[in-house]
């Protein structure tokens, strides 16, 4: 997805990718593309079906709600009693001190009648549950809130809440996303005289850009700079100059030793503040003092926040990024009104903790002797 909002314009002002300032004017210096993680990547939430990601969402919010001595599991298989070679599959299920509690869940654009709730009555009693609780993303018939009064199921659904509502709870968080922008990266290998003259420019460049050399060429470049850039500076616009050396004992490119590589650039803070809907979840027709929680789902994929209290758990669904190049994710900030307890954070689409897509340059030279620099036509 793009970036939402007017953080877009946090990444119009970054310095051009493309050659290093040590390139100088004589064509000494190589230009690598790095190619995409992956040319097809899609968010995680692009391959799941709606009705598995409103589940998993619910699962999310039983996680928090009945805290680390219960066993809170999406998309379990239980035993069914009559059929022991079977199992049957419940969407959610709660499982502590031997009670057992399943959760279905229904992703419906009508409300949910009579007739779901007899099945989840049958459930209960054919697999032995001794709870159930029927979700419900469009709410419940008033027939249906009668049965399951009636036959003990308990009734949750997720509301909207207003602006004013919001205004009212008055425990917002702020979520950022923190980047490194990397630019005027440069690469110098050295090789010995007689390696250099036969090392070959296009190979060099297509080796380089598939080897896993250049995930920890950047992820030093971020242990080094972040020691001056973090969250507390992002608003000074500062850039951090970067230049150091790799030991690498053993890397070789074209089938020659390179006897040393060292890298230098700059890099600065940007940052993704998503905005959020404010949900509460809860028994059907109850207030918003009466809920069970309140989910704060943000305009980044799956990414919520979900709160019992002062208790969080935070989900963020970094896959759904599409990073401008040379960009890479490195902290993420959460702040609310009041002192929160952090119970739960998962993370998903790692991959932008490496760094993709851009150009980097490329100086080949021989071993301690500038003036034997190989002079390259750009590519």
């Amino acid at each position: 997805m793009p970036w939402p909002g007017p953080v877009h314009d946090s990444f119009s002002n970054t310095v051009p990718f493309g050659r290093g300032d040590g390139a100088g004017d004589d064509g000494a210096t190589l230009l690598l593309s790095l190619p995409p993680m992956s040319p097809i990547r899609k968010p995680a939430s692009a391959n799941s079906k709606p009705s598995d990601l409103f589940e998993q969402r619910i699962h999310r919010i039983h996680e928090l709600l009945e805290g680390s001595d219960a066993d809170v599991t999406w998309n379990d298989r239980v035993v069914d009693p009559d059929q022991p070679s079977r199992r049957r599959q419940i969407d959610v299920t709660v499982k502590r001190d031997g009670r057992l509690t399943f959760v279905e869940c229904r992703l419906h654009r009508e409300r949910q009648d009579v007739q779901w709730i007899e099945e989840l009555v049958g459930r209960r009693q054919s697999l032995g549950a001794h709870s159930v609780v029927a979700v419900s993303a469009s709410g419940f018939t008033t027939g249906a809130i009668a049965k399951a009064t009636r036959y003990g199921v308990l009734l949750r659904d997720l509301r909207d809440l207003s602006d004013d509502d919001v205004r009212k709870w008055g425990s917002s968080i702020t979520l950022t996303l923190y980047f490194f922008a990397y630019s005027d990266v440069v690469l110098t290998l050295a090789f010995s005289a007689e390696s250099l003259a036969r090392v070959d420019e296009m190979r060099i460049l297509d080796e380089l850009a598939r080897h896993p050399v250049l995930t920890s060429m950047f992820n030093a470049a971020a242990r080094l700079v972040g020691q001056k850039l973090i969250p507390a500076v992002e608003e000074k616009d500062l850039v951090a100059n970067f230049g150091f050396r790799l030991g690498l004992d053993g890397l070789a490119l074209c089938g020659e030793r390179v006897a040393d590589f060292a890298v230098r650039g700059k890099a600065r803070m940007v940052c993704l503040r998503p905005s959020a809907l404010v949900q509460t979840y809860g028994a059907p027709r109850q207030g918003l003092a009466t809920n069970d929680a309140i989910v704060e789902n943000y305009n980044l994929g799956e990414t919520a926040i979900i709160h019992d209290g002062s208790r969080i758990s935070t989900h963020l669904d970094l896959s759904a990024l599409r990073l401008p190049p040379l960009h890479q994710f490195r902290y993420v900030s959460v702040i609310g009104q009041e002192t929160l307890d952090h119970e739960v954070l998962s993370i998903n689409g790692l991959d932008t903790l490496r760094v993709q897509n851009g150009t980097v340059g490329i100086e080949l030279m021989s071993c301690g002797d500038r003036s034997d620099q190989r002079t390259c036509r750009p590519c």
